[in-house]
């Protein structure tokens, strides 16, 4: 029974009604939803075809082809509101399958034979009920087991008491008609004398016979192989063999072991084995005990029929008529003594079987209490939920780690190669690529002023010749050539701009200039350097443009025209900074760093693969790079990327000043542009 409340469907020990049916094999797998409108009626929708009807309590209707009815739980507390219940028919196999598994079993010392036993349930009060049950069945089962072989035996000797008994009615009427017949009272002083010893040894004659007949029996119900655990009590019979009486008693507690394993379905147990072996050993000398015990009682019989002859022998005196009489009267007297001895080992056998208590006993029944739920348990949930907390992000975080070919912060620089880091650029969020346009107070300002400084600081007597290059493209080498060149400038520093990257030009386009002539026609077509210069809107800043491009870039770049433009400009140019072509791509950059003084090299966080640095650390090992600085571009804010760099963390925000009042698509715009930089 489940009943419906508000948030869940609850199991429920104690519903509303009480489903009743004849056979409920027809409904097993299927379920009903009983709403109680009333105190008369109900209305009942089954599971299948969603069809309801109404019905009154007690009134019997047909589910499922079979007749069932429902009535009103008188247990059920009716104060508050009736929930609707769903009745639900389960299959025993599954069900008693599902109670095995939930039922526990402990031994709180393992030198004590006490045992805990629970269960889980939804309801605690079906629980309680179910455990109480399980352990009365299991007591009342082991006192049955007991009772087996005294039934037995009471069944045996029932079977020959009434044999006996008409046995006896029979004698006594013969005994009568012949006395009528003959007008015969008592026998005489002698014969009456011999008579009682011929009963006497009669029945201890009958009582070897007997004896004989159970030994008997007990090997031919060894041999048919039938259930062992209820053969009969050999004591019961007058049996006083120890061996016997122990021997059948082992068999039995072995036979009724191996019972309990079967019948839990416990087919390929190891104890099955082992009780085969003691059972087929115990029967080997059972059979031996009993021909030795039969073989002794068959010498007794053999003394009593010779001792009965000798009396009868001394009967020739007595008259025909008493020798027939006294014949008659000892047949009844021996059916007497024979008749009494089985009503005894009656008596005892069924006070034996009444008198068998269970081995095992109830220390403290299952109880009901109001108490907290074990499961869910909401502190251990909670511990566990915290510890996923904690345990999940670091360990998505190390297969992000893992995974990640990408240069994320410093110290993944510092892991791949030597070479130090010149600076760390933030990421720009203005809109603007170049620095005369952005707030003087930015974090982006602030990085290029510190990158200049280091760079002046690390300088020698006459360094001034100054080569960007990167891996790939798009790290941004344009974007810090030309806004170093700005910062130099600004510095008082006569600053040009050379723009040696003659494959993918950009230069032009951030000054709006057009690319009409440049350093191409210098170096290819002798054009005069004064009219290829161009005077940019910065004060002390010149800028020599790619030009159009050649069909040859790298044989124009190690023509001695490039060599004769570098000193030419070192003799005008305080600062000369040149931007050439992705050294990971090309090798022009790798050409043009013997007229450099010092190479920048850019990383770009989140975009320059780690490989590239391990190739750029091979080149330096083998001298190739001649004195290269490390640049990290376009670090998010606190993503542990030196903290912004070299003396420049000042705390200034993004929106400082003018930029404090940047839109959105302003961010946007410059985040795109810095991307294609």
């Amino acid at each position: 029974y489940y009943t419906v409340g508000n948030v869940k469907v609850t199991e429920s020990y104690i519903s509303p009604i009480i489903f009743n049916c004849e056979d409920i094999n027809f409904l097993t797998g299927s379920s009903v939803k009983i709403d109680v409108l009333n105190n008369s009626n109900f209305s009942i929708t089954y599971s299948k075809s969603e069809e309801t009807n109404i019905y009154n309590f007690g009134e019997d209707f047909i589910c499922n082809n079979t007749i069932c009815n429902v009535v009103i739980n008188t247990e059920y507390d009716f104060s508050s509101s009736i929930p609707q219940t769903i009745v639900k028919f389960k299959n025993i196999n599954t069900l008693t399958l599902s109670y095995q598994d939930r039922i526990n079993i402990e031994k709180k010392d393992p030198k004590s034979t006490a045992i805990n036993i629970s269960i889980l349930e939804q309801d605690q009060l079906k629980g309680v009920v179910f455990l109480n049950k399980l352990c009365e069945n299991f007591i009342k089962h082991e006192i049955e087991e007991k009772n087996i072989a005294s039934l037995s035996t009471v069944t045996f000797i029932n079977r020959q008491l009434s044999e006996m008994q008409d046995s006896l009615s029979l004698i006594e009427s013969k005994i009568q008609q012949y006395k009528n017949d003959n007008k015969i009272t008592d026998l005489s002083f002698k014969s009456q004398s011999i008579y009682n010893g011929i009963v006497a040894i009669e029945s201890q004659l009958a009582q070897s016979k007997s004896l004989s007949n159970y030994y008997n029996y007990l090997n031919d119900y060894i041999d048919r192989g039938e259930a062992l655990e209820r053969v009969s009590i050999p004591v019961s019979f007058g049996v006083n063999d120890i061996a016997i009486n122990t021997l059948i008693k082992s068999l039995v507690e072995i036979q009724t072991k191996k019972n309990i394993l079967l019948d839990g379905g416990q087919i390929n147990n190891p104890a099955i084995a082992q009780y085969n072996r003691q059972q087929k050993q115990c029967l080997l000398n059972l059979k031996e005990a009993i021909s030795a015990s039969n073989s002794a009682n068959n010498l007794k019989i053999n003394d009593f029929r010779n001792r009965i002859k000798e009396m009868e022998s001394s009967l020739g005196d007595i008259p025909e008529v008493e020798k027939e009489l006294l014949s008659i009267e000892r047949l009844q007297s021996i059916s007497e003594n024979m008749y009494i001895f089985l009503l005894k080992k009656q008596a005892e056998a069924k006070i034996s079987s009444s008198s068998n208590i269970a081995d095992s006993k109830i220390l403290e029944p299952a109880i009901y209490s109001v108490k907290d739920p074990v499961l869910p348990d909401k502190k251990r949930n909670y511990i566990i939920a915290f510890l996923i907390s904690l345990l999940l992000p670091l360990f998505i975080l190390m297969i992000i780690e893992i995974i990640n070919d990408k240069i994320v912060n410093s110290l993944d620089i510092e892991k791949m190669t030597n070479n130090p880091i010149l600076g760390v650029i933030s990421r720009n969020y203005s809109g603007y690529s170049l620095l005369s346009s952005l707030n003087p107070k930015s974090l982006v300002y602030e990085g290029f002023r510190a990158l200049y400084s280091n760079l002046d600081f690390l300088n020698k007597l006459d360094d001034r010749v100054y080569l960007i290059t990167s891996s790939v493209s798009g790290e941004g080498k344009t974007y810090i050539a030309t806004n170093l060149s700005i910062i130099a400038a600004q510095s008082s520093k006569k600053t040009i701009l050379v723009g040696a990257d003659l494959r993918k030009p950009r230069i032009y386009s951030d000054f709006n200039l057009k690319n009409e002539k440049g350093l191409s026609n210098y170096l290819l077509e002798n054009d005069n350097l004064e009219d290829l210069i161009v005077s940019s809107d910065i004060p002390n800043m010149d800028i020599l443009s790619s030009g159009p491009l050649p069909k040859n870039p790298s044989d124009a770049l190690l023509s001695e025209k490039f060599k004769e433009l570098i000193l030419l400009l070192r003799s005008k140019y305080d600062v000369i900074i040149i931007d050439t072509p992705p050294l990971g791509i090309m090798t022009d950059a790798l050409s043009l760093m013997k007229y450099s003084d010092k190479n920048i090299y850019i990383v770009r966080q989140n975009y320059t693969k780690k490989g590239m640095l391990k190739y750029i650390s091979e080149m330096n090992h083998h001298e190739r790079l001649g004195d290269i600085q490390i640049v990290l571009n376009d670090v998010k804010e606190g993503s542990l990327g030196y903290g912004y760099g070299y003396g420049y963390g000042y705390g200034y925000g993004y929106g400082y000043g003018e930029d404090n009042n940047m839109s959105s698509s302003e961010h946007d715009a410059n985040q795109i542009k810095n991307e294609d930089d």
